[in-house]
């Protein structure tokens, strides 16, 4: 590779100076100097590239050294870049760089393609490649099935380690991650496993049977991926086995595979938080449009319930001018104070912590918390109104206002998501409507309330 390459790709990857260079390149059609940069990447940076790049420079790139990238880089593009990968570099390609990925990245990758890209594909793939790609298709999407790594180490009980240990490096893996040996009695059923550093510092006569662990976490192929990734998380785990409704083995789950599914779950709830589908740059105006504007659609109409509840208090507001420059004031703290509890019931829901006996002890904790800031808040607003307008009744007015919406949005951002998780929709999606409706209504309703009682 020439110095100056050599130079810019630096141990940190896909630095600025190296997009730069390489878009530079790409302008004087220096395939050489391309690929000089790009190669020598790992497959991460090489996708990173690919995915930053617009869709024109994304496709010349693709053309100039598609061929030559490392297969494992197709793994890491984003879902519409891997489509515009295969539309450039066609089927036949496609199907000679799957077979160099793990069984799993194959599925995944494969999954994504269209019927008769798929099916294309598989028939240019080897038969035995083709298989791993069918089984793991059977399966349904985004369960431990489907995102299992079919390749394992599986051994008898009466082994001893030197026979282990040999037949682990007879084996021909090489991109695939293992980090413990399977043992499995006659029906293929996994009782015990042994992680790789201690096999390697056990008595070579030693049956495998003895240095086994058999407090084992198997995983149900049929299980939903999410709940894999809390399995992980609860049990810290870096490997695990899945299995049949038989309890046969079928293949493996690794930590890898584990960080990609907490990512993208991540991901899809902070979205739904702030109502956007998605978070590609490269989405078009239409898509973005579509995608927001059924989001802005619904807080219109709860905007529109909200300014109803206003309507009914108009002859409040006629008669004083401050209550209406102060009653955004409470509702904007009740809807922030409800979306920090949402936040966290809705974290609590997805890791499987708000269980039916922890959500009254949860709401109440939560409504203690949110009747404290409420005193506390509705004091510093009584302050400034007396200062501002020099009129102790509104200041009253508003702190016991905001006392009640504080209090009424904590116990809101507990039971809105749970309730809604409990009727089988996503909280992540919804609860941020109906909570800024509620707060407020309640913050507009109890502030005009009271002053109209009071006041008026």
């Amino acid at each position: 590779m020439p110095d100056e390459a050599q130079q810019l790709v630096s141990d940190f990857g896909l630095t600025p100076k190296v997009e730069d260079a390489i878009l530079t390149a790409l302008k004087e059609q220096n395939t050489p100097k391309i690929t000089s940069l790009i190669m020598p990447m790992h497959p991460s940076d090489q996708a990173q590239i690919l995915n930053r790049t617009s869709h024109s420079q994304c496709e010349e790139l693709l053309r100039l050294v598609g061929e030559k990238l490392d297969p494992e880089a197709i793994t890491f593009l984003d879902e519409e870049v891997r489509q515009q990968a295969f539309d450039v570099l066609g089927s036949d390609i496609y199907a000679r760089l799957l077979p160099s990925l793990d069984s799993d990245d194959m599925a995944h990758i494969a999954a994504e393609l269209k019927p008769d890209d798929l099916e294309h594909v598989l028939e240019a793939m080897p038969l035995e490649n083709r298989v791993e790609v069918k089984q793991a298709l059977s399966y349904p999407d985004e369960t431990a099935g489907r995102m299992m790594q079919r390749e394992k180490i599986a051994v008898p009980p009466f082994w001893d380690v030197r026979q282990t240990i040999d037949y682990v490096r007879s084996l021909s893996f090489d991109k695939e991650d293992f980090y413990s040996v399977i043992i499995t009695d006659p029906n293929y059923h996994p009782i015990g496993e042994v992680r790789f550093d201690k096999l390697i510092r056990a008595d070579l006569n030693k049956k495998i049977s003895e240095i086994m662990e058999i407090d084992m976490h198997l995983i149900p192929a049929m299980i939903d991926q999410e709940d894999v990734a809390n399995l992980f998380r609860r049990y810290a785990m870096v490997s695990a086995c899945v299995v049949d409704e038989d309890g046969m083995l079928l293949g493996i789950i690794t930590i890898d595979d584990v960080v990609h599914i907490i990512d993208e779950e991540a991901e899809e709830d902070l979205m739904a938080l702030a109502g956007v589908s998605d978070s590609s740059l490269r989405l078009s105006i239409v898509q973005m449009f579509k995608g927001r504007s059924r989001w802005l659609l619904a807080n219109l109409g709860t905007a529109i319930i909200a300014s109803m509840v206003i309507g009914i208090f108009d002859s409040t507001l006629n008669q004083l001018i401050a209550l209406a420059i102060l009653m955004p004031i409470v509702a904007s703290m009740g809807g922030n104070a409800g979306t920090q509890t949402v936040t966290v019931a809705v974290r609590a829901i997805a890791l499987n912590g708000l269980t039916p006996k922890l959500i009254w002890r949860f709401a109440l904790k939560e409504v203690v918390v949110g009747f404290f800031n409420g005193i506390i808040f509705a004091a510093l607003s009584a302050i400034i109104v007396i200062i501002w307008f020099a009129d102790i009744y509104i200041a009253a007015v508003i702190a016991v206002a905001m006392i009640i919406n504080l209090t009424v949005a904590a116990l809101s951002g507990v039971l809105i998501p749970y309730g809604l998780h409990r009727m089988g929709i996503d909280p992540a999606i919804s609860s941020t409507v109906f909570l800024t409706t509620l707060t407020d209504i309640v913050g507009f309703f109890v502030f005009l309330g009271l002053a109209a009682w009071f006041l008026i």
